[in-house]
């Protein structure tokens, strides 16, 4: 048995930070309809003002469906001082939702940069581009400023290293959870960990005690080859299928669910698959993908 619950999110559907200014996104109400048919009972929000404007429209929205809001994931400009004042605002628009809802937990990532895109997968890279320890410390306190504005809602935070940001890389990552407390959670991104030069399985079992959350996704060799290469950047890779279907790409996915503490976590896997122009009319075929790989990450846990 496996204390881990399943559960989606709006990336796998096309809704994200670099599409939600488009005109054709999945409007919510079909989402949720395609979602809890394929079983989901649990789901992230998207993007702040995607799944309602306000916790009562949200919970008009919800009524008819059984399914749980979870999590929200939001990018924050760390190290930028105004950038984050400003950012705050979107912070408290979207714990207004969570809140209402009963979800409990916001994901806090350093917003992405165009400079970051350009050296994200390459960690010599990643160094030469990275903050300096004093602009480390800047970001712990923006973090423990933005944990504290979720707490007075009841709500955790959690840190989202995240690729063609300033917390990508595994170094990264520990200047961040090395100045931060134990209050702020950590969220395993399978996909982003890669990318990023890490390994998962590595960062669950050095943080254990800190996480509380995991995306997964499945990150393709021939995309991150040449990202590696420096051929593209970030950005490029989103648009040609970096994330790609489980157990086709280089994430040891199935190790990584077999780990004791990703099985008895008290709480969500989140299955991401991040896309970026998905229709109306493109919810059968990524219905169809979908429920392939919910079927694999059901067949890793069994197994």
């Amino acid at each position: 048995m496996t204390r881990l619950r399943l559960a989606t999110a709006p990336v796998s559907w096309g809704i994200w930070e670099q599409t939600i200014d488009r005109l054709d996104l999945v409007p919510p109400r079909p989402l949720l309809e395609t979602v809890t048919a394929i079983g989901y009972r649990a789901l992230e929000t998207g993007p702040p003002g995607y799944l309602a404007a306000d916790g009562d429209s949200a919970l008009e929205l919800l009524e008819p469906f059984d399914v749980e809001i979870v999590a929200t994931f939001l990018p924050l400009r760390l190290d930028d001082e105004d950038g984050f004042r400003e950012d705050l605002a979107a912070l408290d628009r979207t714990t207004e939702v969570l809140a209402a809802t009963g979800g409990r937990l916001v994901l806090l990532a350093d917003a992405e940069r165009p400079e970051r895109a350009v050296a994200s997968g390459r960690p010599d890279e990643l160094r030469r581009t990275g903050l300096s320890a004093d602009g480390f410390d800047a970001v712990a306190e923006r973090l423990g400023r933005a944990v504290e504005r979720c707490a007075e809602r009841g709500l955790r935070a959690a840190l989202h290293p995240h690729a063609a940001t300033y917390i990508e890389s595994p170094a990264e990552t520990e200047a961040v959870l090395e100045r931060t407390p134990p209050q702020l959670g950590l969220c395993i991104d399978t996909g982003h960990t890669v990318v990023g030069g890490g390994d998962p399985v590595d960062l669950v079992r050095r943080h254990a005690d800190r996480l509380v959350h995991v995306h997964l996704k499945d990150v393709d060799a021939a995309v991150l080859a040449r990202l590696r290469a420096g051929e593209i950047d970030m950005d490029q890779a989103w648009r040609e299928g970096i994330f790609c279907a489980f157990g086709e790409g280089a994430v040891p996915l199935p190790e990584f669910l077999a780990l004791s503490e990703v099985r008895n976590l008290d709480g969500y896997a989140v299955l991401e698959q991040d896309r970026m122009a998905v229709r109306i009319n493109d919810l059968p075929a990524v219905r169809k993908v979908e429920e392939e790989n919910l079927r694999r990450v059901q067949a890793w846990l069994a197994g």
